[in-house]
């Protein structure tokens, strides 16, 4: 229909461009009938109408034909009012959706703008937790490496001065044997002696004087001698142990001391412990390191495990915060998921905007169609 407008639109000016010019208003009078009634003619022709108008006739078949016409113009003339009201309805319509979407759009964009600082939110909270707890982490390995060499250390410290001092012992056991069994075979050799003596004594034979006196007391002499260095250097030995104790001691008491997350009840075990360390078993207050041995041996012991038992709790609570650090893995997980979910989300606000996008390109290409005919009516 829209071509068929503009071939006649093209034509219009070609049967009376060479008679006359006519006004807008004017368009026909007594002077050039001919001319119209054949332009008419040849506009409806064009236009699909019946055929060639009579207007001059008189019989009343061209007078029906020429008002079947002029109505069919006035039914044409009526649908193009319908059609031109339902298109400017529609196009009211489209309005509104394209400024239902429009309003869509900007709530969809804001909303994306929402989500993205979030996300960037969520994306400096998680570096700097991930940051905080790799700091933990590596600070809670090196602790619990350190106390895992400390607890070794002390470990050997304690087995090497246990075999030490069992050796030591032993070597005093024998030591006193030996010698025991030294100075009764002496007591048996003067006690022979002093039978033999009394026996030729008493058979009134004559001896020569017994010189045995003099070598008798070297021997002892030299017995007591070693005997004196050999406990010297036991001594000497207990005297470096005591040290080496004492020496540990302090050490793991400055090490359970420390200002390193423990624990208040552990620290007052160690305090109550090393002052009981400094109270002899006979009241007073003195080294229990200086004391003999078998006094002091339940006691030592006794520290070592209390000491033992606090180190093995502080590894309990390195372990509880290792623990600690897993939970928070698993809550960046979490936020790992989320983050996911959020990038899905972006991507389906992006395929529903595509959708407008194309719609509403859609629609102006239909509202362009529809106001290209109105114009050629016009």
């Amino acid at each position: 229909m829209a071509s068929s407008h503009s071939s006649d639109f093209s034509i219009s000016t070609s049967p009376l461009s060479s008679g006359f010019a006519m006004s807008e208003l004017n368009f026909a009078d007594v002077n050039n009938l001919e001319h119209c009634i054949k332009y008419l003619n040849q506009t409806l022709v064009t236009f699909g109408f019946s055929a060639s108008l009579d207007l001059f006739a008189n019989d009343p078949v061209s007078v029906a034909r020429t008002c079947n016409c002029v109505y069919s113009l006035l039914q044409q003339r009526n649908r193009d009012i319908e059609f031109r009201e339902s298109a400017n309805e529609q196009r009211q319509r489209l309005n509104s959706d394209i400024t239902r979407l429009e309003a869509k759009v900007e709530r969809l964009e804001s909303q994306l703008v929402a989500k993205d600082k979030e996300i960037a939110t969520i994306t400096r909270t998680e570096a700097k937790a991930k940051a905080a707890l790799k700091a933990q982490v590596e600070k809670l390995q090196q602790e619990r490496d350190e106390f895992q060499r400390m607890v070794i250390g002390h470990q050997q410290v304690k087995s090497q001065q246990l075999h030490e001092m069992k050796k030591k012992e032993k070597e005093y056991i024998k030591l006193q044997e030996r010698l025991n069994q030294v100075v009764n075979e002496k007591k048996k050799e003067s006690k022979s002696g002093m039978e033999i003596m009394n026996l030729l004594q008493k058979e009134g034979r004559q001896r020569g004087t017994w010189n045995g006196k003099k070598p008798d007391n070297d021997f002892y002499k030299k017995i007591v001698d070693a005997y004196e260095a050999k406990n010297q250097e036991l001594m000497q030995e207990n005297n470096d142990l005591r040290a080496l104790l004492r020496t540990t001691q302090e050490d793991m008491r400055g090490f359970l001391n420390a200002p390193n997350g423990s624990s208040k009840p552990s620290l007052a075990t160690n305090e109550k412990t090393d002052n009981d360390l400094s109270q002899s078993p006979f009241g007073g207050k003195t080294d229990v390191f200086d004391l003999p041995f078998h006094m002091a041996r339940g006691q030592i012991e006794e520290n070592l495990r209390a000491k033992m038992a606090t180190i093995k709790e502080r590894l309990g609570q390195l372990q509880d915060a290792q623990k600690e650090a897993d939970v928070s893995t698993e809550a960046s997980e979490r936020e790992l998921e989320l983050e996911a979910q959020l990038v899905e989300a972006r991507s389906i606000i992006q395929e529903q905007a595509s959708i407008m996008s194309k719609h509403i390109a859609k629609s102006e290409r239909r509202r362009d169609s529809i106001s290209t005919p109105e114009t050629n009516r016009l």
